[in-house]
């Protein structure tokens, strides 16, 4: 069998339509992103990709015991904060989330990288994907198996020039047959688009889950950046398959609502519920979704049956949950659309409490790092009405904290950014840490 041939990349850079400022190919840091992205981490971790609301990685370095090779459960994993850590402190990680996107990026970084395996793949994408490119047609310059109102919606945040070359892309990328090399690459793909200033879009803000269009032509191309966004991802990952011996974390699509684990099998949870009324990451993360096979369609449902998702809900009569909803703060106050959306928040948190609480092992605790929020006029207490719902399945509260938001460190407006509105700037100021055990 003859070995593939490596390609070649000062080729690949000749190829390349070397516009928009562009020097070379191997620039990295020329295209990429902004200083805030680019050290979005903490002293201990570096992120792998932007996400809003990510959990400060030191909570969970200093919630985890350093006894070593306990089961540790997220169950609303986003990212991978919590898995990620929990691996490198030799734990064995589980983690759950409905978002596509954030599955894929949480299993890239507990991944172990083989760093010239990778870089060597993904200047292979990129040659073939060029070679495509120049045969592509405009009116195939669409995600595979777009439907009409996908292709409409990549049009709008997409120039043309980067429609083909994601299209030849994201063509490839798929084709790659190793799970954890496609997902590497999928990771660094999104890269390009879910930025805060400068990426391949049109938009600006997507990082935040907040994008608006605002160029009419991209600051950059997806062929001149792709390169680049590998070697972002490279060295934001902290496992390395050439020395790594911590066990294996274990990353699947599921619904916290939900749990496919039997009773008593883990010895901790560290989580971060969604934030009532303030980050919808789906909005955001269809950008890159769509390039991904997800139809705006199949997007659209997930939101919709996301938790804490804006739809209104009646107060079902278990006298548990109205009392939950009494604790949350003065709901008759609100609106009748946005007292809806709470009592949802409270239905589906009070499934996500039981779930945890049926499979922490007796004694075993959960972290919830939990925004309180303001929504019109209204301050919500959702810590409290956590707490509470935990109580009522059997845990225990140990400890809480108060921390207050680092406005340079998560993806959310600062109650001081101009740009905020007055809505943002008082929706949440600090985050409560409950620490519970069951009894």
């Amino acid at each position: 069998m003859v070995a593939e041939e490596k390609p070649n990349i000062r080729e690949i850079g000749a190829i390349l339509p070397m516009e928009r400022g562009a020097n070379s190919l191997t620039s990295f840091g020329l295209y990429g992103y902004s200083e805030a992205e680019a050290k979005a981490s903490t002293t201990r971790i570096k992120a792998v990709h932007p996400f809003p609301a990510r959990m400060a990685s030191s909570i969970v370095w200093d919630k985890l015991p350093d006894k070593p090779s306990l089961r540790i459960l997220d169950p609303m994993a986003g990212s991978g904060t919590t898995l990620t850590i929990a691996r490198s402190k030799g734990h064995i990680a589980y983690g759950i989330d409905r978002d596509p996107l954030a599955v894929t990026i949480a299993r890239t970084w507990c991944a172990d990288v083989d760093e010239d395996l990778l870089r060597t793949k993904a200047a292979q994408v990129l040659e073939r994907a060029i070679k495509t490119f120049k045969k592509l047609k405009l009116k195939d310059a669409y995600p595979a198996g777009a439907d009409k109102e996908t292709k409409a919606f990549v049009r709008y945040w997409f120039d043309l020039r980067n429609r083909k070359e994601l299209t030849a892309l994201s063509n490839h990328v798929s084709l790659v047959r190793s799970g954890s090399l496609r997902n590497f690459l999928w990771t660094a793909f999104s890269r390009m688009i879910i930025t805060k200033r400068i990426g391949v879009s049109l938009a600006m803000d997507i990082s935040h889950s907040r994008p608006h269009r605002v160029y009419d032509t991209a600051p950059v191309t997806a062929f001149q950046s792709f390169l680049g966004s590998v070697e972002k991802v490279i060295k934001a990952i902290p496992f390395r398959s050439s020395d790594n011996r911590s066990p294996v974390a274990q990353i699947s699509h599921g619904d916290s609502r939900k749990l496919d684990f039997e009773d008593d099998f883990f010895d901790m949870a560290v989580t971060s519920p969604p934030y009532l009324n303030a980050i919808d990451y789906l909005r955001g993360h269809k950008l890159s979704l769509v390039w991904m096979k997800n139809s705006i369609a199949k997007i659209r449902n997930l939101r919709s049956t996301n938790i804490g998702a804006e739809v209104r809900e009646n107060l079902p009569s278990q006298q548990h949950l109205a009392k939950a909803l009494h604790i949350a703060g003065d709901v008759d106050d609100l609106p009748a659309r946005q007292k809806g959306f709470l009592i949802r928040y409270i239905v589906d948190m009070d499934k996500v409490c039981s779930e945890i609480a049926r499979v922490l092992k007796p004694g075993g605790k959960v972290i919830y790092v939990i925004g309180d929020c303001t929504t019109k006029g209204v301050f919500i207490r959702n810590s409290d009405a956590i707490r509470y719902l935990s109580e009522q399945h059997g845990l225990k509260l140990v400890e809480r904290e108060e921390r207050l938001l680092p406005e340079n460190r998560r993806y959310l407006p600062p109650p001081t950014n101009a740009n905020a509105g007055s809505q943002l700037q008082s929706r949440i100021r600090q985050e409560i840490i409950l620490t519970m055990q069951k009894t």
